[in-house]
């Protein structure tokens, strides 16, 4: 599988450059590194974030805190790698998983989820002892699948076109390989979505509005 420094020379290698890295953390001191030291995490976290991936879906038991809402019964701290919340899971879901009773085993609907907000990195609900079930960050490549790795590559030479190339040329050769990387992105998501029962959730649209 590939590591960040191999995603980042994938990148170099679709602007035609030829020089590589050999770090980007910290960055060996090329302005190649430095600039995929700077965007190669936004490129990761707008990948991660365009789809419901099986790999970056995870599910934590939230930690209660001091609760600024008057109308929400409780409040929690959202965990430090969560991109995005996806459902807090119902306590009649959980309990099911403990018991084969027919009749409580279909009270288990995990796609469900309790009503919830965010308000300044807290997630507000009224369900107590919350699961939640969200998009983590994920930093070991190693774990991105084929497709999803070169999409990333794609994506990342595409922010790397106006510091490397510049001008109107950088700028126009970035928005070709935007289109490209949003193109073998959907094609990723399909595949990964194949693979489980959770809905396709990504379109072109969700990667444009994070431009």
């Amino acid at each position: 599988m590939a590591s960040d420094v191999d995603i980042c020379n994938m990148a170099l290698s679709h602007l035609g450059a030829d020089a590589t890295v050999a770090s980007i953390s910290p960055p060996d001191g090329s302005a190649e590194a430095g600039h995929c030291a700077r965007f190669y995490p936004i490129a990761r976290r707008i990948l991660i974030d365009a789809h419901s991936w099986t790999w970056s879906k995870t599910r934590a038991t939230l930690a209660e805190v001091t609760n600024p809402s008057t109308v929400w019964t409780y409040a929690y701290a959202l965990p430090s790698n969560c991109i995005r919340p996806l459902r807090v899971l119902q306590l009649s879901a959980l309990s099911a998983l403990t018991t084969t009773e027919p009749t409580t085993l279909g009270l288990l609907d995990e796609r469900g989820s309790s009503q919830f907000d965010i308000e300044s990195g807290v997630l507000l609900t009224h369900e107590p002892e919350a699961v939640l079930l969200y998009r983590r960050d994920v930093t070991d490549s190693s774990r991105f699948p084929p497709l999803a790795t070169s999409a990333l590559s794609l994506l990342l030479a595409s922010y790397l076109a106006g510091p490397i190339i510049k001008g109107l040329e950088g700028a126009n050769i970035g928005g070709k390989l935007r289109d490209q990387a949003m193109a073998l992105l959907a094609k990723a998501a399909a595949a990964d979505a194949n693979s489980t029962v959770e809905s396709n959730e990504f379109t072109p649209a969700s990667l444009g509005a994070r431009g």
